[in-house]
């Protein structure tokens, strides 16, 4: 199901209310050349593009806009939104970083045949800029903007919305990406890496597939990765081959680059099967990985290392979809979080929260029933109005049973609950050697 598109969302920002940008060098990196894009290889990307490469499919870019004039990105980029600049359509990038992601996910190269220059993984697919930074130079990127990017990607057709950044709990962040698990788009989001204290949203939302990154070898990127309970998938992360505003190009070293691998492989999987549901689309990228690390899901690699080829060519194998025999503690398969988002909530949850509601009906009902047969013995009449009430204990957070509405919106210059959140880059700004 579509949405009727509409008119282009403000962002009212404040300064504490914020999430940490990068700050990416502006060199060039003459030294970078297709050589070194070892992800071409070990996604199988030569072969793979026989099947496919990603037409007819949409994926938004909410991050920091996307210089549309770069060689290897020309005629691939929508006008799309900046949401502080109507003018730019979200074809200029303020630092750099939206670039790099989307040269990953749609670069066709340049050159004869496209042989020079950054190939992504799906160089057929669209990219709809979404710019959610603000002036150029201040490194801050608020939830709101984040979260109203998501939602305008939905509004205006994008099938796959990459999020190559986390902020703290948000509940505007939660309900954009339910919005768009409803609606069948997926948002890819990046776990974060080495140096993060806490995986942040989108990727912690159930509904948002969290990519985490591997090095050369397939295994846990000694900066590119931070392990999570929540991690869904593995992809390349080090030193990969993308561009730079104006040219350019770099070698980028984060989740946020495997994020946009991720991606750039949903993209190619929407366009051979256009008939997925969230769900299904889940369970195919999921359930066709290469499983590493501990066996089933662990938190290293989620279910797997991304296996393109699988991915597009097998059958989802039902790991992730199945329970699990095992004398350890069972983590929940992200099949079941999907589907708690499909459903509208966690039975289990559901379950506790009733449990929980009917203990406290139950006691207060006995403590009522307690203190009227006292009062009854010490004197005939009945009560005054509201001293069961009282005696009872007014209703407080403590004595509830269901939780506290969490992100509540704060008032002006009050940063909301949760802390600061952060961006998912690596120390040096997600772009290690340029």
């Amino acid at each position: 199901m579509r949405l009727v598109p509409r008119p282009a969302y403000t962002v009212a920002v404040t300064a504490l209310s914020v999430l940490a940008a990068l700050a990416v060098p502006v060199a060039s990196a003459h030294a970078a050349d297709r050589k070194d894009a070892w992800h071409i290889d070990a996604l199988e990307l030569t072969e793979l593009h026989k099947l496919t490469q990603g037409e007819g499919v949409t994926v938004a870019v909410v991050d920091t806009g996307v210089d549309a004039r770069h060689p290897d990105l020309k005629n691939n980029v929508l006008a799309g939104v900046d949401l502080y600049d109507d003018r730019s359509k979200g074809q200029q990038d303020r630092n750099s970083h939206g670039t790099t992601m989307a040269s990953l996910i749609a670069g066709h190269g340049h050159g004869p045949g496209g042989r020079e220059g950054v190939l992504g993984v799906a160089p057929k697919a669209k990219i709809l800029p979404v710019t959610v930074q603000g002036a150029e130079g201040v490194s801050v990127i608020a939830p709101d903007a984040v979260a109203a990017g998501i939602r305008w990607a939905v509004d205006h057709g994008a099938d796959v919305i990459n999020v190559s950044l986390g902020s703290s709990a948000d509940a505007d962040i939660d309900r954009a990406v339910k919005r768009a698990y409803d609606n069948d788009v997926i948002v890819v989001a990046a776990v974060g890496n080495k140096q993060d204290a806490i995986i942040g949203n989108p990727a912690r939302h159930p509904g948002a597939l969290a990519v985490t990154g591997t090095d050369r070898e397939g295994r846990p990127s000694r900066i590119a990765a931070l392990p999570a309970e929540e991690t869904d998938i593995a992809a390349p992360g080090d030193d990969l081959f993308a561009a730079l505003p104006n040219g350019r190009y770099t070698m980028s070293t984060g989740s946020s680059g495997a994020t946009a691998l991720v991606s750039g492989a949903v993209a190619l999987v929407k366009s051979k099967y256009p008939d997925l549901s969230s769900f299904d689309l889940f369970k195919r990228m999921l359930e066709t990985t290469r499983d590493a690390g501990k066996p089933g899901k662990d938190v290293d690699y989620g279910w797997g290392r991304l296996d393109l080829r699988q991915a597009l060519t097998g059958e989802p194998d039902g790991r992730a979809s199945r329970g699990q025999v095992s004398q350890e503690p069972e983590v929940d398969p992200t099949l079941a979080r999907a589907r708690a988002v499909n459903s509208g909530g966690s039975s289990k949850a559901l379950e506790t929260v009733l449990s929980l509601a009917v203990v406290v009906i139950v006691l207060g009902l006995v403590v009522t029933v307690v203190l009227l047969l006292r009062r009854r013995r010490r004197r005939p009449t009945a009560a005054p109005s509201g001293d069961v009430f009282s005696a009872v204990g007014a209703p407080t957070t403590a004595d509830t049973p269901y939780p506290p509405v969490a992100g509540a919106q704060s008032a002006p210059g009050v940063p909301p609950q949760g802390g600061q959140p952060t961006y998912a880059t690596d120390p040096t700004g997600d772009a290690g050697r340029r």
